[in-house]
């Protein structure tokens, strides 16, 4: 049997919150931490629960540190997943991140751990290029692991490059 956890180390830990910077800067007095990345996250392509949104827009920090786990907080700001989870009352762990080679194979390894598919989402910046980032979600643990793949550029078809 795979062991997930080993083929697939965590690369952060996800927060949903009311207020990402309050909640950085709670994070960075806790952690020491000074340096982060802030996003403002608005995918391509987003579908939570077979709903397709077309103007999802997340406030995102990334904790930037020169060695392990990093920390991600994520502030709705639009329908979908995450503000799902903010409007339950639920301030915690959100999810834990798994950054991929091979996503097509890791999203079917916890797939076949009956997992299931809760969002799809593909994004593309110019610094980056193309990633798809799903969600499953655990009903016994009752939360979400992220999928994500590593960022490739794509020539006109859609190939990689």
């Amino acid at each position: 049997m795979e062991n997930l956890l080993r083929e697939y180390q965590i690369a952060h830990v996800g927060f949903v919150v009311e207020d990402r910077d309050r909640a950085v800067a709670r994070l960075s007095e806790l952690y020491d931490i000074t340096d982060w990345q802030m996003v403002e996250w608005r995918p391509s392509k987003l579908v939570y629960r077979g709903v397709t949104y077309t103007d999802a827009y997340v406030r995102i920090a990334l904790s930037l540190p020169a060695e392990g786990t990093r920390l991600e907080v994520l502030e709705p700001r639009s329908p979908g997943l995450h503000m799902d989870v903010l409007k339950s009352g639920t301030q915690t762990i959100h999810h834990i991140c798994h950054v991929v080679r091979d996503f097509d194979a890791a999203l079917a390894g916890f797939l076949d751990k009956g997992c299931e598919l809760a969002m799809e989402s593909e994004y593309t910046d110019d610094i980056r290029g193309y990633r798809r980032c799903h969600y499953v979600y655990d009903r016994t643990l009752n939360t979400y692991v992220e999928i994500a793949e590593i960022p490739y550029f794509r020539n006109e078809r859609g190939e990689r490059v």
